[in-house]
């Protein structure tokens, strides 16, 4: 008997290894294959035991999604409440944050959240916008008073400029039509649009808040691309 279904656990303890349990078969494999019964023989627990805390697949996916969502955002917060760093170190880890959840997410997963449920991904693509970009935007503001973006580029038009290029280049559609994983098209775009901003202090320090062993370069490792697997066309929600 797995722990989820193990004696003496309470029901939100189960609830919340079941969660994990398959938050870790949807980011490996993706949801478009995956059922209710297979998650439940992957976990050792009983469909009845799995129906009981998520009524159907799509909650089941939502709720991990979200988790996810939630623990992003309070990396993202911590690094940038950080007063003790420089700008480039704290701009160089959510960017490392970030790097690593398209790693740890995988690209099957992002392809069916967002080919099969884009009201998901719309989810998804707020907390980007709101969140995120948000605090991207406040860490700018920051390093452009403490002198780390070159001189001869107006800073106040960095922020803007940024995330409007984010908002069009790192999107599903457009990583996936590239050869390299999403995570590598990630590191990419941050090291061509920034060598181009930051001073040689501002990079120098980016560099050094990247981890040595993980972030996006690992992603070749964790998330090889699915080039075979033809992309669905996008539903749209009536």
């Amino acid at each position: 008997m797995q722990a989820a279904e193990a004696a003496g656990v309470s029901e939100a303890q189960r609830r919340k290894r079941i969660l994990e349990g398959a938050r870790a078969i949807f980011f490996r494999e993706g949801v478009g294959a995956v059922t209710m019964e297979q998650v439940a023989a992957r976990l050792g627990i009983s469909k009845k035991t799995l129906y009981k805390h998520f009524s159907n697949r799509d909650q089941l996916i939502e709720e991990a999604i979200e988790e996810k969502i939630r623990e992003v955002g309070g990396m993202v917060d911590a690094v940038v409440k950080d007063g003790s760093q420089t700008f480039p170190w704290r701009l160089g880890r959510i960017f490392s944050v970030v790097g690593q959840q398209f790693a740890e997410i995988g690209e099957l997963l992002m392809r069916d959240v967002y080919y099969r449920q884009p009201s998901l991904w719309d989810k998804i693509e707020r907390f980007r916008r709101e969140h995120v970009f948000h605090a991207i935007l406040k860490l700018f503001e920051d390093g452009a008073r403490g002198g780390y973006v070159r001189t001869d580029i107006d800073s106040r038009l960095v922020p803007t400029l940024f995330v409007n290029a984010a908002s069009a280049i790192l999107t599903p559609a457009q990583m996936f039509a590239l050869p390299a994983p999403p995570a590598v098209v990630f590191e990419t775009f941050i090291k061509i649009l920034l060598g181009g901003i930051l001073t040689a202090e501002g990079r120098a320090q980016f560099e050094m808040a990247k981890p040595p062993d993980g972030g996006p370069r690992a992603a070749r490792r964790v998330a090889p691309r699915a080039a075979s697997r033809p992309a669905p066309r996008r539903e749209v929600d009536s």
